[in-house]
């Protein structure tokens, strides 16, 4: 493909508004997270939805060998939250940042937007991502409804 198609895709992405979600789980008894915007529903039967993760991220071969995680979408105000697990600390300090909590198998983000548990329904691998969906299993509903938006390069929300 060539280098301008690459390009003006970036571009056009960037004009693509998406709510900013991180991903949890836990392998071996330590836990794991990411920032991701590349979240979206894929089902209501059974109900599911997609996470896609770099291959080249660090995340990625723990997601990919787990059985079970959670999509915490943030809120208006939790910028800091999505800085941390985008990259600013490594994955053993990021939990330190917001409230936490454990249900037995995965942490969650007590105060997100909501906190979707998902069993592992799937991989499919395509170009430099794996898409991975997963089933929801259960569910937090947080109120009101103020999702933190990522959008060319910077954090909004909608009333």
């Amino acid at each position: 493909m060539k280098q301008e198609i690459r390009d003006q895709f970036r571009q056009a992405m960037r004009r693509m508004a998406a709510t900013v979600s991180v991903i949890t789980t836990c392998q071996e008894g330590e836990n794991f997270g990411m920032t991701a915007s590349a979240v979206t529903s894929l089902s209501m039967d059974p109900p599911s939805l997609l996470v896609c993760v770099n291959k080249s991220a660090g995340f990625h071969d723990v997601i990919t060998s787990t059985d079970h995680f959670c999509v915490n979408i943030l809120r208006h105000g939790q910028e800091d939250i999505s800085a941390v697990f985008g990259g600013k600390l490594p994955h053993s300090e990021r939990f330190s940042t917001g409230s936490w909590s454990f249900d037995g198998t995965v942490p969650y983000l007590k105060e997100s937007q909501a906190a979707i548990f998902c069993r592992r329904a799937g991989i499919f691998e395509h170009g430099t991502h794996s898409i991975i969906v997963g089933e929801a299993v259960d569910l937090i509903i947080g109120h009101p409804v103020m999702p933190l938006i990522y959008s060319d390069g910077r954090y909004s929300t909608v009333a």
